[in-house]
């Protein structure tokens, strides 16, 4: 807990935290007091917004199974996000991470470069005692319970913070984006990976759900473990102009952006529906490949002027000004 308070803070003021005992922390400015929960402190503002508590509990209810459903291990996800991990993998020693939304830290376990802190992040405690108590749990990691959109960091004190498939769960997105601008230092990165497009929103799921209805498809297709999160049945997607406004306004630099999946949005759909109904050992996926080659197509497609901008999923590096 000791080396945690050298980078975390009070979320409401954004001062220092001093340990009180082994169950609390309390800012030394506000006096705001916060539970630690399994050597994991709870770092919620006070009056959590019910979207986001609605978020919470469905992300700890959902924990445990949430990778087999989203195929998170499949190839053709793990090949993009290989992309920006390797960012981090190329970090300088004592380089200090953040990941928002970390989840059960699928993405942690890849980042093998030795001498980086990370700090795991998410709103639902079991999300991030999974992580804790991953596999490949690293000693040096951090683990906290945050909102995304008060990010408990010093100021000017991350070199990355990433944040993936996670965003469209927030209630204000921007203010994600000028807190991660306030904690990142002087040329930091910011990685929003996997976040979705508008289009299918409009075009794809509706007529998902219509043909759902006409069909009498409910009872097979909805999930043996948990509905769509708030943030999943709210949520627009985003487009590229969304980016650039949410960049803008927070004095981020756009470095580069990839688009995400043509073909492989579709086959992903489905098999995520597919996969929904089915035990989480028993779940499917295509031989790999396969995915090579669909992967390949998809990238051809995604090269051609305006057909681009109809990619399912959106990835963009930003630095600090």
């Amino acid at each position: 807990m000791k080396n945690s308070l050298k980078f975390l803070v009070c979320p409401v003021c954004k001062s220092k935290l001093q340990q009180s005992n082994t169950k609390e922390l309390k800012c030394i400015e506000c006096s705001r007091k916060y539970d630690i929960k399994s050597q994991i402190p709870i770092l919620l503002p006070p009056n959590l917004e019910e979207f986001k508590v609605l978020e919470a509990e469905y992300h700890d209810h959902e924990a445990h199974h949430y990778g087999e459903i989203n195929m998170v291990n499949s190839f053709h996800v793990t090949y993009y996000h290989q992309k920006y991990l390797k960012i981090i993998n190329e970090l300088k020693d004592k380089s200090v991470v953040l990941e928002v939304g970390s989840g059960d830290g699928n993405d942690a376990k890849y980042i093998t470069k030795p001498g980086i802190t990370i700090i795991q992040s998410d709103i639902s405690f079991q999300m991030v005692n999974l992580a804790k108590n991953n596999k490949k749990y690293n000693p040096n990691n951090i683990y906290v319970v945050s909102d995304a959109e008060t990010i408990p960091c010093i100021d000017n004190s991350l070199d990355v913070i990433m944040i993936v498939g996670a965003l469209h769960h927030l209630p204000s997105p921007i203010n994600f984006f000028k807190e991660a601008q306030r904690a990142l230092n002087s040329n930091g990165i910011l990685i929003i990976g996997f976040e979705p497009n508008s289009w299918p929103y409009f075009y794809i799921y509706p007529c998902i759900r219509f043909i759902k209805k006409i069909l009498r498809l409910e009872k097979y297709t909805s999930s043996k473990h948990s509905d769509v999160s708030i943030g999943d049945s709210e949520t627009e997607g985003f487009t590229y102009s969304n980016f650039k406004s949410f960049l803008k306004e927070s004095n981020l630099e756009l470095e580069q952006i990839q688009r995400i999946w043509f073909l492989f949005g579709f086959i992903h759909t489905i098999l995520s529906i597919i996969n929904s109904k089915l035990p989480k050992d028993k779940s499917i996926d295509l031989p790999i490949r396969v995915q090579k080659i669909i992967i390949f197509i998809d990238e051809l497609i995604l090269s051609i002027p305006i057909i681009r901008n109809f990619c399912w999923h959106w990835t963009l590096v930003a630095k600090k000004k």
